[in-house]
């Protein structure tokens, strides 16, 4: 079976004498159930007797050779299969040794592999595959758990390759056979060639095409030597565009013709194991009855121990009181864009259209600094009309008139006031009062700046703007270190000129102080991470009304515990994590703001490294994230606070009543591919609400959790090497999103409700009167 056949993972029974199998970019476990064998790899031999498990390595040759009656089986679990939900797979190892694995992973293992067993000899037509997923799922978490060991440094090339670039190269190998290109690579990978091109060549040290070329020559040279093919059939099997062309190739690099090369082979060729085409496959399939009979055995390696389940179940009541509540406050959100000129792309736009009608959108703000642009590189003494760029720069104003927007211009202390100046000049020339009124401007502090000249920068620049535009709001973007604790000493505040900033601007984002890989097996920092975000901003409105002062806060990046999510930032579903923190803003706190999509957010930023500091709405120009239906779900709680617990929230408005359920979650994210097993965290609640006025009520129930309406796992569905097509992506959109039932109830004064609500789920209720 080659890995192009094998797709997902396979289980095969067989009475072996002799079988030979080329190394697979997967894993392979043989399970002797009856008998002896001898099992061969490279040059190491070893005797495989009944109830022993052999595990062979990706990329590895195997064979296995018996003279006497057996029974074996052979579970391949495909490469592709396991780095879908283990993205590191690819970064280890895995050995079955009696000094490093305990006693009870070996005991797992066995009890794993029976069940596999006995699904693949039961085979119910309608459980088959999903019983194989669930314990082949729990035989890969084993091995993660209990026998994983890190890549020799000359077994793999990939050992310090990023997730990204491994995925990359995954998708190289499984389809160099045909012709691949960097843009169907960038594509099913969600980002730009550009960008793609630029981390390739920094990670693995050459070019895209370079490496396609070297791999498909290394292939070619196994074919040579291991094979009697002809070249053109080596040729187009390896993806060459025809014999021509790989021969001209090979001749280049190797200094002779593949017939040259096939004639007088290198020296190194005879240390290699010669593999005959016509090598006996000596197996037979296994007779029912003597599976039946080793079944009806007792399971030596029987483990009464299950995995962890938390499960948890509590009963709330709240009374209404129908006096003042506190009113619940929706803040305003801003979208962040890269560059200025960004608000030209056809895509861009239309995003920032569906959000406008669907969300509470207040600004626009430009990442990268307003005079960076290349609108604005221009001769100011030219007829203005007459340019390129400021006729671009009018189409954008306009668009942003039509969403009715303020537009957030950012400035550091490269700007000068004399092109500042200029630009101001001919916009109030150009353009009424009452669209430039709405800029705000977000001047940058620069650590690496002296403070003399900070503080120089700061007055110029705000003078510059107060002559022109002197309604415009002026704030300051402060890169706050790090933490809580050492906001009170920030420089910031003893500076004079603090007191003439309209805002000030900032960062909260749970990731900066937890460094995941050294508390693996610690809540307390994951549980603190949290609240992070709400506390780095409850410190600073501290600080803030320490020295008197009531600027209002824009929250501009902001995230919650990220992990493995489609290789970037978050391998679990976080939407309650989220709510948690959009609930427990300080009232200081009177914007939020997030990147328009990720291909945005990550070309910003230096060093081609993800963003993970920030949350984008869309993923890649088509999809919405979580996050956008987390903003769905908040933007829907109205009006006041009726009663608010831990994982529950009423709210009463004009139009009824909404309750909103949660349940909070945080666990280490390099744990997430285990969540299945032992990260689970379901919470049962049973909440009766007392004084609902009596009558006739529509309710309306949207449920957002892992199974219902999170992205990634529809995505993954999606195995095509080039990507999702337009069809779909038309139905991950649509099937991305809430689950939502609706009915009517008629109530006498009191409401239950029952909900299970799985790791960071949500569930919101809306009770609308019928009159």
């Amino acid at each position: 079976m080659t890995e192009r056949e094998l797709t997902e993972f396979s289980v095969e029974l067989y009475q072996v004498q002799f079988l030979h199998q080329p190394g697979l970019n997967g894993l392979t476990l043989i399970q002797v159930l009856r008998g002896e064998l001898l099992f061969g790899a490279g040059e190491q031999t070893s005797t495989l007797s009944s109830g022993a498990i052999q595990l062979v390595n990706r990329h590895t040759d195997w064979s296995l050779h018996s003279q006497s009656e057996n029974m074996v089986m052979i579970v391949t679990l495909s490469g592709q299969w396991v780095a879908r939900w283990y993205p590191d797979f690819f970064l280890y190892d895995y050995q079955l040794t009696d000094s490093n694995a305990p006693r009870n992973w070996n005991h797992a293992l066995h009890t794993a592999l029976r069940q596999v067993l006995e699904a693949t000899v039961m085979k119910n037509a309608q459980r088959y595959r999903l019983e194989l997923n669930r314990w082949l799922s729990e035989v890969m978490l084993v091995l993660i758990t209990g026998f994983q060991q890190p890549t020799k440094a000359n077994g793999s090339r990939h050992q310090h390759w990023s997730r990204r670039i491994t995925q990359v190269v995954q998708r190289i190998e499984n389809n160099v056979e045909r012709r691949i290109s960097l843009g169907e690579i960038a594509r099913a990978e969600f980002v730009s060639e550009a960008w793609l091109s630029r981390l390739f060549r920094r990670e693995v040290g050459v070019s895209f095409m370079q490496f396609i070329t070297t791999l498909r020559l290394q292939n070619a040279v196994e074919a040579l030597r291991t094979t009697s093919k002809p070249v053109h059939q080596i040729a187009l099997e390896q993806g060459f565009a025809n014999n021509r062309q790989m021969i001209d190739l090979f001749k280049r690099h190797y200094g002779k013709t593949p017939r040259q090369f096939r004639r007088n082979p290198q020296e190194d060729a005879a240390e290699r194991p010669q593999v005959r085409e016509n090598e006996p496959r000596d197996v037979t399939p296994v007779p029912s009855h003597l599976i039946f009979a080793l079944l009806n055995q007792a399971e030596p390696h029987k483990d009464a121990s299950s995995a962890p389940h938390y499960d948890t179940g509590e009963e709330l009541k709240v009374t209404l009181h129908h006096g003042r509540m506190r009113p619940q406050r929706i803040r305003d959100i801003v979208i962040t864009v890269r560059d200025i000129d960004d608000l030209l792309q056809h895509e861009v736009q239309a995003q920032l259209r569906e959000l406008h009608a669907t969300l509470p959108l207040s600004g626009l703000d430009i990442a990268e600094p307003l005079l960076n642009s290349p609108l604005l590189r221009t001769d100011w003494h030219t007829p203005l009309m007459a340019n390129p760029g400021w006729m671009r720069l009018q189409q954008i104003l306009h668009f942003i008139d039509e969403l009715d927007v303020a537009l957030n211009l950012r400035l550091d202390a490269d700007s000068t006031p004399q092109q500042l100046g200029h630009f101001l000049r001919q916009c109030v020339d150009y353009f009424p009062l009452s669209r430039l009124s709405r800029w705000r401007f977000l001047w940058v502090w620069s650590a690496d700046t002296p403070a003399r000249n900070n503080e120089q920068s700061w007055k110029t620049l705000r003078w510059c703007i107060r002559q022109h535009l002197p309604q415009a709001q002026i704030g300051l973007y402060y890169p706050f270190a790090p933490g809580t604790d050492g906001i009170r000493h920030e420089p910031v505040w003893h500076q004079p000129w603090l007191r003439e900033a309209d805002f000030i601007a900032c960062t909260a984002d749970a990731n900066e102080t937890l460094d995941l890989h050294s508390a693996l097996d610690e809540d307390a920092p994951l549980q603190r991470a949290v609240d992070y975000p709400t506390q780095r901003l409850q410190a600073i409105t501290a600080e803030l009304h320490r020295h008197k002062l009531t600027l209002p806060v824009h929250l501009l990046a902001w995230n919650t515990l990220t992990g493995q999510t489609l290789y970037a930032n978050g391998g679990f579903f976080r939407g309650a994590l989220l709510m948690h923190t959009l609930l427990s803003l300080p009232d200081s706190v009177v914007n939020v703001g997030f990147w328009l999509n990720a291909t945005l957010q990550h070309e910003a930023l230096e060093n081609e490294k993800f963003d993970t500091s920030s949350l984008a709405i869309w993923f890649g120009d088509a999809l919405p994230r979580p996050v956008y239906w987390v903003l769905r779900l908040w933007s829907r709680l109205r009006g006041e606070r009726a009663a608010s617990g831990h994982g529950h929230l009423l709210t009463r408005s004009d139009d009824g009543w909404q309750l909103l359920l949660s349940n909070t979650v945080a666990f280490n994210p390099d744990l997430s591919s285990q969540e299945t097993f032992i990260q689970r965290f379901r919470r049962r609640m049973s909440l009766t609400i007392n004084s609902i006025p009596p009558g006739r009520w529509r309710i309306r129930r949207l449920r957002f959790d892992q199974q219902n309406g999170a992205l990634f796992p529809l995505m993954e569905h999606m195995q095509s090497v080039s990507g999702p097509d337009a069809e779909a992506l038309d139905w991950i959109r649509h099937r991305a999103r809430p689950q939502m039932q609706m009915w009517e109830e008629t109530l006498s004064g009191e409401w239950r409700v029952q909900e299970t609500l799985e790791s960071n789920a949500l569930v919101l209720y809306e009770l609308s009167p019928l009159r």
